[in-house]
């Protein structure tokens, strides 16, 4: 583990994320080639940016990565661990983005899929840990 986080959440990331510009760009992901995965198949309507194109049902997450202990090659391959303490509910995230802005007291900005799926609401608590390995012994989906 090279990551290790716990604090408040919130959500962003595709159509319906007015609080992004309709051109905005992702910090490590420059083409939707790097991570099909993570987009929606088509760029939504009067959008240019890839943070309105990712596809809110995936899980993905971003997190003020330290580029120099997570490179980019790193955020692109692995996957990290959430976990809502309120709920109990554990699941593995892509990274995406980076962010959010330090201003917004929060640790981590998640898709409002992975969101639903914790059974959380912004400015609750997650835990997490980055990357994370699989341990089928874990349970973790």
């Amino acid at each position: 583990m090279l990551l290790e986080l716990h604090g408040n959440v919130s959500w962003f990331g595709g159509p319906m994320d007015e609080g992004v510009s309709p051109d905005e760009p992702l910090a490590f992901i420059y083409d939707v080639e790097d991570a099909p995965f993570l987009f929606l198949t088509h760029q939504p309507p009067n959008t240019t940016g890839l943070a309105r194109r990712l596809n809110p049902r995936v899980h993905y997450i971003a997190c003020r990565w330290d580029y120099d202990v997570t490179p980019r090659e790193m955020l692109l391959t692995q996957t990290a661990l959430v976990r809502a303490p309120k709920t109990g509910v554990i699941l593995r995230a892509f990274p995406a983005d980076w962010g959010p802005h330090k201003d917004t007291g929060r640790v981590a900005d998640i898709s409002s899929g992975l969101m639903k799926e914790l059974m959380i609401e912004t400015d609750d608590e997650v835990h997490v840990i980055f990357p994370y390995t699989y341990n089928r012994n874990e349970g973790v989906a």
